[in-house]
């Protein structure tokens, strides 16, 4: 015979924090442990039932549940938190803290349940019992927790197992450790060796007073069955001197890589259209300041990139199987993937002009399974030193098109300009393959984008140039050239041309981070491997115009996998 339970969260929300993890560490338990269920059981009676001690038949269902090691089913989560100053003292002297109330975030449906299944015999009366404290359960975790609980024979479909095993059930699985009280038979044997050796103890002879004390507390401290450790409050367990409560294990569950995921319910299940792999990802950023949020700036979108992307190759191997291609570019055998096909991690600037406030990913391969648990995995963004920390949350998960209205990055457009600097990847020439037009028209080819129209260089001031006005700022660009305020205002296409001194490329690129970080070993080095860097540190703004409309999103040159030759349509409102 089987007991199902299905338990659902009218509020959407379940608050409960792992045993031996803090507040305001933002850990969720996810699913509930067995021993939390247990307790809060036990509590439904005392408070709806009239208990004022457990009865004899609840005792009996309670030992015969906590001897099966239950089976548990997930519904879609994620993982979301508010923060609170809470007063921490009273009076004119009153001060606040800051909490972190972190929970797993749950849609209010009917499919939506966490199912709880025991291989368990019970009686008619037992099922009766069942019944009773299903519908006296208010609660589960913290009060804020609404639950409500029935018995089912079956659970709705759709729903993730998680269960016990003391090795991953195959990739895509994560352990969680759940607290969960030992069987009746097995507490009592422990209890009795853990009093025995406690007697049997000796202690030096000028602390036999003290050790006269400990004894008699003995059996006080262990208590005397499975129903008295689910009835000890906390307080207690911690006053006796327990890191853990007594008389409880801890078991290996293995719940799915995104069964908590930090995107909404509903992003998380989302399968995209046809099946197929997601190609896009977006990431959030927030700073934990005590005055305001402190978001990096664009200059260090490279920077920032180079280590967002470390972190997610670093979480896309947590099995030790390797890390996804999708981020590493590279094939089984370590040979460079060709066509740009893996992910491209851009951080973008959507409400806070001139900071990163979120990194968009995107892979025309397809995000596999690897990738997608790493994004749904990735919490921090490692800061400089006195920088405040930058929080990360994936915000969404499916294909270019479901982006469109938020990212403009990803829209579609004829002209599109740079929001981070061109680097070329290639020592610039004035005319033929690298030019400034060959090597942006290299890039396209390379990516199978359509061919150019039009290539200009952005100048100081706000014009656009493009070939042998171009090349000559460029040559010009040490030392600066002189700009004339006549030239800059009128727009000028051609200023050699018109036998102008030389215009003066936009200077605000030149603010960027535009070389990589030096990622060889120091076997590497030598043996003489050249560093990855540009042919020349510099940047360009680009305006490039296309035949046809053309969609996002676009990064072309060296860096563009990291943030580096980002672009974004043209507004006609910017002429």
């Amino acid at each position: 015979m089987t007991l199902r339970l299905a338990i659902r969260f009218p509020a959407g929300h379940y608050h409960a924090t792992p045993w031996g993890r803090h507040v305001n560490e933002g850990e969720v338990e996810w699913p509930a442990s067995p021993w939390r269920l247990y307790r809060a059981v036990l509590a439904a009676g005392f408070t709806k039932l009239g208990w004022t001690e457990v009865p004899p038949d609840a005792r009996a269902l309670i030992e015969t549940l906590a001897a099966v090691t239950p089976e548990l089913y997930l519904p879609a989560a994620s993982l979301g938190h508010t923060r609170h100053y809470m007063p921490i003292a009273e009076g004119r002297s009153a001060t606040t803290t800051k909490v972190i109330d972190a929970f797993a975030a749950i849609e209010r449906d009917e499919s939506a349940v966490l199912g709880v299944e025991w291989d368990v015999a019970l009686s008619e009366n037992d099922l009766a019992l069942v019944d009773a404290l299903a519908a006296a359960l208010g609660y589960l975790g913290r009060a804020e927790s609404w639950a409500a609980m029935e018995r089912v024979s079956t659970f709705p479909p759709g729903l993730s197992p998680c269960k016990v095993s003391e090795t991953a059930p195959g990739p895509g699985y994560e352990r969680v450790p759940l607290l969960a009280p030992l069987d009746p038979a097995t507490y009592a044997r422990w209890r009795s060796d853990a009093v025995a050796r406690e007697t049997a103890a000796e202690l030096p002879k000028e602390a036999a007073k003290k050790k006269i004390a400990r004894l008699a507390k003995s059996e006080a401290l262990y208590p005397k069955d499975v129903i008295a450790v689910l009835l000890a409050s906390t307080k207690k367990i911690q006053d006796d001197g327990w890191s853990q409560p007594p008389g409880t294990r801890w078991l290996s569950y293995w719940r799915g890589a995104n069964a908590l995921t930090t995107a909404p319910p509903h992003v998380a299940r989302r399968v995209p259209r046809g099946g197929l792999r997601p190609t896009t990802a977006l990431l959030a950023l927030a700073s934990d300041t005590a005055t305001k949020e402190v978001l990096p700036r664009l200059e260090d979108a490279l920077w920032r990139a180079e280590r967002t992307h470390a972190a997610l190759v670093r979480l896309s191997d947590e099995h030790g199987r390797g890390p996804s291609r999708c981020f590493t570019g590279k094939d089984d055998a370590g040979e460079p993937l060709s066509g740009h096909r893996h992910a491209m991690v851009l951080p973008v600037s959507l409400a806070r002009r001139g900071h990163i406030d979120h990194v968009l990913v995107h892979a025309l391969m397809g995000l596999d399974e690897a990738a997608c648990a790493a994004l749904g995995k990735i919490r921090r963004m490692w800061a400089k030193r006195n920088e405040p920390e930058t929080f990360v949350t994936l915000v969404g998960l499916g294909n270019v098109e479901d982006f469109a209205q938020l990212v403009p990055h990803v829209g579609s457009a004829r002209v599109w300009i740079s929001t981070t600097p061109f680097v070329a990847p290639r020592f610039m020439k004035a005319k033929g393959q690298n030019s400034l037009e060959g090597q942006v028209q290299s890039e396209l080819s390379s990516r199978g984008l359509q061919a150019a129209a039009r290539v200009e260089a952005q100048l100081e001031g706000g014009a656009y140039c493009e070939g042998a006005a171009f090349w000559h700022a460029w040559e010009k660009r040490v030392p600066r050239a002189v700009v004339l305020a006549a030239q800059a205002q009128s727009h000028a296409t051609e200023p050699a041309a018109q036998g102008e001194r030389g215009a003066l490329l936009a200077q605000r690129w030149r603010h960027f981070r535009l070389e990589r970080g030096d990622k060889r070993t120091p076997e590497q080095r030598d043996s003489g491997m050249k560093r990855n860097r540009p042919p020349i540190a510099a940047g360009i703004g680009l305006r490039v115009t296309f035949e046809k409309p053309l969609p996002g999103p676009i990064a072309l040159g060296y860096g563009a996998h990291f943030g580096l030759g980002v672009m974004r349509p043209f507004s006609q409102d910017e002429q």
